[in-house]
């Protein structure tokens, strides 16, 4: 993928996910969303331009990549990331954890 063609693909992309966004996705579920409609944004261009070969793939995962931190900045991951750790629970009882370190 050039640089134009990221810069297209990455406009299309940010705007679908606001517009998802703005329908009431829960941002625990933003994550999955941006990647995944980056990675139809990202194939759909590819297929558009008939140009899958092994010798393209690698400029198709990095612009996957770019397309997806585009995406990722609109939705808020670092909100979204924060409300995801803030959730976590302690672990089960006799598991892993579940006793206080002592200092000897």
């Amino acid at each position: 993928m050039t640089g134009e063609a990221i810069i297209v693909v990455s406009g299309a992309v940010v705007t679908l996910t606001q517009l998802i966004k703005w329908s009431g996705l829960p941002d625990k579920l933003g994550p999955i969303a941006v990647l995944t409609l980056s990675l139809i944004g990202v194939a759909f261009w590819g297929w558009s331009s008939g140009d899958f070969t092994r010798t393209t793939s690698f400029t198709y995962f990095a612009g996957w990549i770019a397309v997806s931190t585009s995406a990722a900045g609109v939705y808020g991951f670092t909100r979204a990331g924060g409300e995801a750790v803030a959730r976590m629970t302690s672990p089960p009882v006799g598991g892993a954890g579940q006793d206080i370190t002592k200092k000897p």
